[in-house]
């Protein structure tokens, strides 16, 4: 199935007022879809069996597009694991089952990269996603996570369903999280290099780090629906970058005059995540954004909207 052969059909986005949402929403306008059906979490409440039941069976999706999820920081996920994980694995298992009762032709989800195990070898290969637990401050969210995983091979065994997983590396980007309480590591750096002169860096920048540009997501998501994979899929760059080389770039495209300063007895995590992209290669898909312009066109963004972003703030946000 070619992106013209699906112009027309009905698209549903789950998560289409979070951080991918919204960028994977613009991509497909960009590209020509107009048929998008895009519910907020007061329209349909994607934990309850009658809401989502009840939205399947009125709206007929043809393309689901699942990137809903409740995400949050490590600390939210340590005070709150039971809650991450029943939200998350009633989304998972839900959407797919309703995916396939009301005959939705392609099924893309979004699970959860943090659900690699933490002794594994580097780069990560989606061959083993499955040989080991993972970090266990965000165990809840990531198990979950994975019952998208066990879905699309079950609904796939049983019934022939199309359905693909996608296993992000660290995502950023437009439209990110940049509270400054549970940022993740890019807009925390954005957002930090542009309020203070001094940047303080947790850690001694030599951590190694796999990033993607949300519109290569949002590509990737799109590409999936072009292509029937049947295994789970690496979205990453698969190049290594260490947090210096990020904190470098942040503060050449700062619009402060910024001095960084490292803290090596902060929280540095793992030493090294990197992604295989080797299966996603094999397949034609490529990321098209170096780091160097996704860091600068995020910063641009949030200094476009940094004034509206403290009324959104809120201890949990969509992808």
């Amino acid at each position: 199935m070619n992106v013209e052969q699906f112009k027309e059909k009905k698209i549903l986005v789950t998560g289409a007022s979070g951080f991918v949402g919204k960028n994977l929403v613009e991509e497909l306008q960009r590209k020509g879809f107009t048929n998008l059906l895009t519910p907020t979490s007061t329209e349909v409440d994607l934990t309850r069996e009658n809401d989502v039941r009840g939205y399947f069976q009125l709206h007929q999706p043809q393309i689901v597009l699942h990137i809903a999820g409740l995400v949050g920081g490590i600390a939210a996920n340590k005070a709150r694991p039971a809650e991450f994980f029943y939200k998350n694995a009633m989304m998972s298992v839900l959407i797919n089952h309703y995916s396939y009762v009301n005959g939705v032709e392609k099924l893309v989800s979004l699970a959860a990269g943090c659900g690699y195990p933490k002794e594994i070898p580097v780069p990560f290969s989606e061959d083993d996603f499955w040989n080991g637990l993972p970090d266990m401050n965000s165990y809840g969210y990531s198990l979950a996570k994975k019952n998208l995983v066990i879905g699309g091979w079950a609904y796939r065994e049983q019934y022939g369903f199309n359905t693909t997983v996608l296993l992000p590396a660290n995502l950023y980007g437009p439209y990110d999280n940049f509270n400054p309480t549970n940022a993740m590591v890019v807009p925390s750096l954005i957002r930090k290099a542009n309020e203070n002169d001094v940047l303080d860096v947790f850690g001694d920048g030599t951590a190694v780090r796999d990033f993607i540009f949300a519109d290569d997501v949002a590509r990737g998501m799109i590409f999936a629906v072009e292509n029937k994979i049947i295994q789970p899929l690496n979205l990453g760059s698969g190049k290594k970058h260490t947090i210096g080389d990020v904190v470098d770039l942040v503060t050449k495209h700062s619009s402060r005059d910024n001095t960084v300063k490292y803290n090596p007895s902060g929280i540095k995590g793992d030493d090294i995540r990197l992604f295989d992209m080797t299966r996603a290669n094999s397949y034609g898909f490529e990321p098209q954004t170096s780091l160097e312009e996704g860091i600068k066109l995020t910063t641009e963004w949030y200094l476009n909207n940094k004034d509206i972003l403290d009324k959104r703030y809120n201890p949990f946000v969509n992808h």
